[in-house]
């Protein structure tokens, strides 16, 4: 994914997609779009560490940067 998207639910509407860029923001209405959009995001949830482990993994790459040394 490229940017940000933020999927947003309503108890009264249909849901929809908002993107943004560096220079512009889109909002997504398209069922279809939609769709691959919360799809594409499960994913990515799925591939995730949980959030210790991301921290855990994120503080030995700056102490490895730190101390000059760089990541395979």
């Amino acid at each position: 994914m490229l940017g940000t998207a933020m999927v947003m639910t309503f108890p009264d509407a249909p849901p929809l997609v908002y993107t943004e860029a560096q220079y512009s923001g889109d909002t997504i209405d398209d069922p279809a779009l939609v769709k691959q959009y919360r799809k594409a995001y499960d994913r990515l949830r799925a591939a995730a560490l949980p959030p210790e482990a991301s921290l855990a993994l994120i503080e030995e790459a700056a102490e490895e940067y730190r101390n000059g040394k760089l990541r395979d």
